[in-house]
C-alpha cells in the first residue's frame, strides 16, 4: 500500500480500519447481530495486530474475542480491560492505556485524549426496551439485554488522535466532548459517530463548530444490533456538513484516501 496515504475502510458500527503501508489499527470492531441486515465477513477484521477500544459498551467490544490471534494487542482503559478479561480474553493481549498516553503502532503516533459519551436520553431507552420494534423482536431479548449490561462504559470514553503521513485523524468515542479539553482543531479527517439521542443534528453541529475539521466520516449510523440500534437518518446534518467541508458517507465495507 502507498506508504504517503491514508485508507480508512468503514465495516459498520463504530468498526474502522486504519491502514498505511504495512501499518493498520481496527478501532472497536463489530460483528452485527444475526437479525441484522447489515453483515460483516467473518475475515473482515483480519490481519491487524492492534486495535483500538473508545470504550466500553458492547457494540465495541463484544467481538473482540473472536478476532484477537496470538501477538494481537488491544489497546483499552480499565474497565474494558477487566470485562474482557473475564470475557475470555488473555490479558496477554491487553495494553491498558489512560488520557495522555502517546505510544506507536508501526507509522501510527497515538495520542489518548479524554472523551464523553453522548447522554442517551430515557425515552430512547424506553423505546428500545419496550417500543413496537422491541416487541417484535423478542427473539433471544434477554440473552441481549444480559450481554448489554455485562459491558459497562464507566465514564472512560476516549478519543484518538491519529498520525501518519502528515495527516491527523480525530476519533471520537461518541457523538459528545468532553468539557474543559483541548482538541486538535482543523484536523484531516474526523470519525463522528451518530447515533443515540433525538438531538443528534444540534450535537454534530456544535461538535463541528469546536472542531472545525477539514473532513468528515460518518459512522454507527446504521442499524447493526436490533432492536437497540436503528437506522438514522443522516440528511440533514450531511446538508449542513457539505456546506462547510469534505463529509464521507460510506456503504459498508467501503473505503476512502486521504
Amino acid at each position: 500500500m502507498d506508504k504517503s496515504k491514508i485508507k480508512i475502510t468503514w465495516y459498520g458500527t463504530a468498526s474502522v480500519r486504519i491502514a498505511t503501508g504495512d501499518s493498520q489499527l481496527l478501532i472497536d470492531p463489530f460483528f452485527p447481530y444475526p437479525d441484522s441486515k447489515i453483515k460483516v465477513a467473518k475475515n473482515a477484521y483480519e490481519n491487524c495486530g492492534n486495535i483500538l477500544i473508545t470504550h466500553g459498551h458492547f457494540d465495541h467490544i463484544i467481538s473482540v474475542k473472536e478476532i484477537v490471534r496470538d501477538g494481537t494487542i488491544v489497546h483499552c482503559t480499565k474497565t474494558p480491560y477487566k470485562t474482557l478479561v473475564r470475557k475470555g480474553v488473555a490479558k496477554a493481549n491487553l495494553h491498558t492505556i489512560k488520557v495522555g498516553d502517546i505510544f506507536s503502532v508501526g507509522d501510527f503516533k497515538i495520542t489518548v485524549l479524554k472523551g464523553k459519551h453522548i447522554n442517551i436520553s430515557p425515552l430512547t431507552c424506553f423505546k428500545s426496551l419496550f417500543g413496537k420494534r422491541a416487541m417484535k423482536q423478542r427473539k433471544n431479548f434477554l440473552s441481549k439485554i444480559k450481554q448489554i449490561i455485562s459491558c459497562l462504559e464507566r465514564k472512560e470514553t476516549l478519543c484518538y488522535l491519529v498520525e501518519a503521513c502528515g495527516k491527523r485523524i480525530l476519533v471520537l468515542g461518541s457523538l459528545s466532548l468532553a468539557s474543559g479539553v483541548v482538541y486538535p482543531t482543523e484536523a484531516d479527517l474526523v470519525l463522528l459517530p451518530y447515533q443515540g439521542s433525538n438531538k443528534l443534528y444540534d450535537i454534530a453541529v456544535d461538535i463541528y463548530n469546536r472542531l472545525t475539521p477539514k473532513a468528515v466520516l460518518l459512522t454507527h449510523f446504521d442499524d447493526t444490533f436490533p432492536p437497540f440500534s436503528s437506522e438514522v437518518d443522516t440528511s440533514k446534518l450531511e446538508k449542513y456538513l457539505e456546506k462547510h467541508l469534505t463529509m464521507y458517507k460510506l456503504n459498508h465495507g467501503g473505503t476512502l484516501e486521504i
